[in-house]
């Protein structure tokens, strides 16, 4: 995860997608989301408008807390 950081963050790397079920495994540095549920767009923005408990809880379907210390997050069911 620290490799995949600091290519992220490097600004001569080209874009990057992250795919991933975890929200603790999102580098600091990726700026925007994309949330799927059922192959459609359930949400795309700014992570730090995109990224909350009510939007990862329509996505997967579980009702989800969302915490967010200094750059990281961590979900878990309520």
């Amino acid at each position: 995860m620290a490799a995949l950081a600091a290519l992220a963050g490097d600004p001569e790397s080209p874009p990057s997608v992250l795919v991933t079920h975890h929200v603790d495994e999102i580098p600091p540095v990726f700026t925007h989301l994309l949330l799927l549920r059922e192959g459609r767009v359930h949400a795309a923005g700014p992570i730090d408008t995109t990224l909350t408990a009510e939007h990862l809880s329509a996505t997967f379907g579980l009702p989800l807390s969302l915490d967010r210390r200094g750059d990281r997050f961590s979900a878990f069911t309520r």
